[in-house]
C-alpha cells in the first residue's frame, strides 16, 4: 500500500478531518510516551530477568510456592518482550509493519498474561486460606504447584482462543467502501468477529473471568485470613499478609482501566472524553497496565525482606537455634581433634553428620522469592500461620 497522500489518506488527516486535535501526534507527547515505554522496558527486563537469575542459581529459592509466584514474573517478561515495544510504537504510527504472525501474539499476550497473573494471584491465596482454616493440612508439593501452573497456562489460552482468531492484519481499504480512497498503512484489527453481539459477549466473559471471579475469591481468602491474623500474629506476619494483598491491589489497578476501556469499546459506550481522544486514553491506560512489569519484583523483593527477617527473629527465639550454634561449636573442635585423631574414618563420618545438621538453619544471603526451607525451624508456629 502506497503512503503516498495522492492514492491514500493519512489516518492523522482523517482525524483532524473530523474535528479531533489528537495530542498524540505532537512531538513532546510522543516523547514523553517514548520515553515512559523505554523506561518500563529497561527496568522490566532487569527487575524480572534478575529474579529468575536468581532461581537459577539458587536452589532455595525453587520451592513449590515460589512456582506461583515465578509465574508473574514469566507474564512480566512476556509483556515486556511483545506489548511494551510494539504497542506504543503501532498506536503512534498508525501503521501495522510487524507482519501477520505478531498481530495474533501481541494481542495473546496481553490478554493471556492479564488471566494468569490473576489465577496466579488466586492459587496463592487459596493455598494461604487451606493452610489456615487446616493447619495439618500437608503444604503443596513442588509437583502439585506445578501440575496448578500448566493448568492455569493451558486454560488461559483456551479462553484466548476466540481473542486470538479475531485478530487480522488488514490494510487501509477495510475500512472504507469499495472504490473510495484508502487509508495509508496496514493494520492489526479484530476484523474476523461473526458479529457484534459475539465480540459484547465475548467481552464481558472476559471481564467476569480475569477479574470479577478471581478478584471475589481472593477478597474472600484474604478477609479469613486477615481475621484469623488478628487471633496470635504478630505484625511482621501480618506484615507478609498485607504485601501480598498489595500485589492483588496493584494488579487491579493496573489492569483495570485498560479492560475497561476495552469493554466501552466493546459495547460502543465511550465516555466523551475517549473519543475526542481516541490514541491517548487507551495509550494512558496501556501504560498503567505494563507498569505491572515494575510493580511485581518490587513487591517481591519486599515480601521476601519480610519473610526473612521473621524467620531470623523465630530461628532466633527456638532452642534449635541454640542447638544449631552448638552444632557449629562442636564442629569446629572435630576438626582440630580430627588432625590428631587416628580413628580418622569415624570422625569424618560425624563431621559430615554435624555440618550437614548445622547447614539446615542456615539462611540464604539473597532471597528474592518467598523461601520455604525454615517450614521445620518453625514448625511450632505452623498452626498459626503460614508463610
Amino acid at each position: 500500500m502506497s503512503h503516498d497522500n495522492g492514492s491514500c489518506i493519512q489516518i492523522a488527516d482523517a482525524i483532524r478531518a473530523q474535528g479531533i486535535e489528537d495530542l498524540t501526534s505532537e512531538l513532546y507527547v510522543r516523547s514523553v510516551f517514548t520515553l515512559l515505554y523505554g523506561w518500563l522496558f529497561g527496568v522490566g527486563l532487569i527487575g524480572n530477568g534478575g529474579v529468575l537469575w536468581a532461581v537459577a542459581h539458587n536452589r532455595r529459592l525453587r520451592s513449590a510456592r515460589n512456582i506461583f509466584l515465578l509465574n508473574l514474573i514469566a507474564t512480566d517478561l512476556l509483556l515486556v518482550l511483545t506489548a511494551v515495544p510494539v504497542t506504543p510504537w503501532y498506536a503512534l504510527t498508525r501503521d501495522w509493519q510487524f507482519g501477520s504472525v505478531m498481530c495474533h501474539i501481541v494481542p495473546l499476550s496481553n490478554s493471556c498474561s492479564c488471566f494468569v497473573t490473576s489465577w496466579s494471584l488466586t492459587a496463592i491465596s487459596l493455598d494461604k486460606y487451606l493452610h489456615i482454616i487446616d493447619p495439618t493440612r500437608p503444604p503443596v508439593t513442588k509437583k502439585q504447584a506445578l501440575l496448578i501452573t500448566i493448568l492455569i497456562w493451558v486454560v488461559s489460552t483456551l479462553i484466548n482462543v476466540p481473542y486470538l482468531l479475531s485478530f487480522k492484519m488488514v490494510d487501509g481499504t477495510y475500512y472504507v467502501n469499495q472504490g473510495e480512497k484508502p487509508f495509508c498503512g496496514h493494520f492489526c484489527d479484530e476484523a474476523n468477529w461473526q458479529s457484534e453481539n459475539s465480540r459484547k459477549l465475548y467481552g464481558t466473559m472476559v471481564m467476569l473471568l480475569q477479574f470479577v471471579v478471581p478478584m471475589a475469591i481472593i477478597t474472600y481468602c484474604y478477609s479469613k485470613i486477615l481475621e484469623k491474623s488478628q487471633q496470635g500474629y504478630d505484625h511482621s506476619k501480618r506484615s507478609v499478609n498485607y504485601i501480598l494483598i498489595a500485589m492483588v491491589v496493584t494488579f487491579i489497578g493496573c489492569w483495570l482501566p485498560l479492560t475497561l476501556v476495552n469493554l466501552v469499546k466493546d459495547y460502543k459506550s465511550e465516555p466523551e472524553f475517549l473519543k475526542k481522544q481516541p490514541f491517548l486514553w487507551p495509550l494512558v491506560a496501556h501504560v498503567i497496565a505494563m507498569s505491572l512489569v515494575i510493580w511485581n519484583p518490587l513487591l517481591f523483593f519486599w515480601l521476601t525482606r519480610k519473610q526473612k527477617r521473621t524467620g531470623l527473629s523465630k530461628i532466633l527465639n527456638t532452642s534449635e537455634a541454640v542447638a544449631s550454634f552448638a552444632s557449629r561449636i562442636g564442629s569446629s573442635v572435630r576438626r582440630l581433634s580430627f588432625r590428631q585423631s587416628s580413628n580418622s574414618d569415624k570422625i569424618r563420618k560425624k563431621q559430615s553428620a554435624l555440618d550437614s545438621e548445622g547447614s539446615s538453619y542456615t539462611t540464604c544471603s539473597r532471597p528474592l522469592l518467598i523461601r520455604s526451607s525454615l517450614r521445620q525451624t518453625l514448625s511450632d508456629e505452623s498452626t498459626k500461620n503460614d508463610l
